[in-house]
């Protein structure tokens, strides 16, 4: 600390953007400030509010910082070295590199594909888009529209002049003017390139307007058959792209941005607003969020989309934030042009910006249920778990013991087992507590471990990784003791308790703090609670075999034999209620009118021992 100390000393009261390094030297976080000594000094007064911004804390072993001349340039520099980086602790939108874009290359004659990997050679860029399917969709609608080139030739002013390419099928199937040929020259094709352009940023009124004057025109020169491929193309974007429903009347280009978010999760849901029409919806999730506040994360967002994207509308709408003059003049300085910032309240803008709230709320809650199921396959629990007890193994083989009893009668325990996070019902065991004259969960449990450890001893069977005790600290250092006389003194054992889900570890007084939402606790849940199922089981069957016998025993009339052929057709009490007393006749042979008295009898005791 004497080292941060001395550098908190030396952070200059001016705007820039400071960088910690942890021990090793690695950049962990990137921030911007107004004044840089008062955002730097912030993080080393007091307790945070956010316990990983604690954890960070603690790792930082030295500060840098680059001084600007405003806070937007520090803005614009931090989502540079963010990218560059990517350090720990920044908000990051998650898979952005991997998102597609439309590409438009950088040669005499370009080209437009889809691509996914962004490479600075010139080429213009458009998305990102996470709607693969209407992008797929967009860029058939522009190939079938507009004659743009698909091959792979190298066109420059020498190969089209030495004429080094032959037509293809795409030229006389009218979806290729023949650059390589020199049929349309350069100024020609940039024009419906720029006209590309316009219809991708979404200005779709606009590129009908000129198809309908071209057609018209075309019509006028009796060029009838060019006029009826600017007849289909008209017919081809209307048809294709129906879906852009009007908004507003403005005909405005915006943004709408809608925010979800959870403690370590954000979804955020862009619609992409042009000439009054939504034409996508996109969505993109941020981690590494922390417990950040709603303007804090939109403005990450802002911070890490729009240097990506080539257009920038004049308009952007979206929940309050701070610095919102800040984060205008780096939109303008992005797009050339003064971008407004703009919260609306009513009216048709906050109904959009609702609905675009609404949707991601929806997304967030599918996105954490599907990542709710991944973590809970077998095999991501067992790693959590050992994560979350700090194990040195993965727990493949986890035993789980319980012990069941009522008002002291018919104690029994049971020891279930699972493998790789699933139940393996083969190995199974249950056990008939002895020698107990009243009931003591310690001394059971103590029972059952010395049991079981050591036939497992005698037999030379492999230990498990875990041991689970279902119980408090009481009933775990019952069973510890036991395993440490047995010579398992490093055989890992924990206790759950019921009434909290504490999870206890020997040697500690309080209990581990496992999130209730981990898939570690899940996993420790499901087994305890086979246990304490298998263990109620056994301890029913027990307790009705003797109540069927206690019962047979009071009743005149059934001797040895009628015993014996009652408890070989029906094992328990449950089993006989069941059936009404003309089948239990049937299957047993005898009278109706004993069995109807018997019944009699049965729901009467059943009710008492149960009450």
């Amino acid at each position: 600390m004497d080292m941060i100390s001395s550098k908190l000393s030396m952070v200059p009261r001016k705007p820039g953007v400071y960088l910690f390094r942890d021990e090793k030297g690695v950049i962990i976080y990137i921030g911007k400030a107004a004044v840089l000594k008062n955002r730097v000094s912030s993080y080393f007064k007091g307790e945070h509010a956010d316990p990983k911004i604690g954890i960070m804390v603690s790792r930082i072993h030295n500060i840098e910082w680059i001084i600007t001349d405003s806070e937007a340039e520090a803005l614009l520099m931090e989502d540079n070295l963010i990218k560059e980086y990517t350090p720990r602790y920044n908000v990051r939108l998650k898979d952005d590199k991997t998102f597609p874009f439309i590409r438009i290359t950088n040669e005499d004659f370009p080209r437009i594909f889809i691509t996914r990997t962004v490479e600075k050679d010139g080429s213009r860029y458009f998305g990102p888009y996470t709607d693969v399917r209407h992008l797929r969709k967009l860029l058939h609608v522009l190939h079938r529209t507009f004659p743009i080139r698909t091959c792979r030739f190298r066109l420059d002013d020498e190969t089209v002049s030495n004429r080094k390419v032959a037509l293809c099928l795409e030229y006389h199937l009218h979806n290729c003017e023949g650059p390589c040929q020199g049929l349309i020259d350069k100024e020609s094709y940039d024009t419906m390139i720029r006209q590309i352009i316009r219809f991708i940023e979404g200005h779709t009124r606009e590129t009908l307007l000129v198809l309908e004057d071209r057609m018209k025109k075309a019509a006028r020169d009796q060029a009838f058959e060019r006029a009826a491929r600017y007849r289909d193309q008209l017919e081809i974007i209307r048809k294709e792209l129906p879906g852009q429903n009007i908004t507003r009347t403005d005909f405005e280009d915006r943004d709408v941005i809608g925010l979800a978010a959870t403690p370590d999760t954000a979804m955020v849901v862009l619609f992409r607003v042009r000439e009054g029409r939504i034409i996508s919806r996109e969505k993109f999730t941020l981690q590494q969020t922390g417990n950040r506040l709603r303007h804090e994360l939109l403005k990450e967002f802002i911070r890490s989309y729009y240097p990506e994207t080539p257009f920038i509308p004049q308009e952007i709408n979206s929940e309050p934030i701070d610095e919102k003059n800040l984060f205008e003049d780096f939109l303008s300085g992005q797009a050339g042009r003064k971008v407004h910032i703009i919260s609306p309240e009513r009216g048709d803008k906050a109904k959009l910006l609702t609905l675009a709230r609404k949707n991601a709320d929806m997304l967030l809650k599918d996105l954490l249920l599907n990542r709710m199921k991944r973590e809970l396959q077998p095999g991501r629990m067992v790693s959590a778990l050992q994560e979350a007890l700090n194990l040195t193994a993965p727990p493949m083989r986890i035993e789980g013991f319980d012990i069941s009893n009522i008002q002291g009668e018919h104690i029994v325990a049971s020891c279930v087992v699972f493998e790789n996070g699933q139940p393996k019902k083969a190995d199974y065991r249950k056990f008939i507590i002895k020698d107990l004259s009243r009931p003591d969960d310690y001394a059971s449990m103590a029972q059952v471990i010395e049991r079981h450890y050591t036939r497992i001893l005698d037999e030379k069977k492999k230990l498990p990784d875990l041991v689970l005790i279902d119980g408090g600290k009481g009933q775990l250092n019952a069973a510890k003791a036991v395993l440490d006389h047995l010579g398992f003194v490093h055989l890992p054992v924990i206790g759950l308790a019921k009434r909290l889900e504490e999870v206890f570890i020997p040697g500690y007084a309080s209990p581990q703090n496992i999130p209730k939402t981990s898939p570690a606790l899940l996993l420790l849940r499901r087994i305890r609670d086979e246990a304490h199922r298998f263990a109620v089981t056994f301890h029913r069957d027990r307790r009705d075999k003797t109540m069927v016998k206690s019962i047979l025993d009071e009743i005149p009339g059934i001797g040895i034999k009628r015993r014996a052929k009652l408890l070989e057709t029906y094992g328990s009490v449950q089993e006989m209620m069941k059936e009404d007393e003309k089948e239990i006749a049937e299957k047993t042979g005898l009278s109706l009118t004993l069995i109807m008295k018997l019944m009699e009898h049965i729901r009467n005791q059943y009710k008492g021992n149960e009450s």
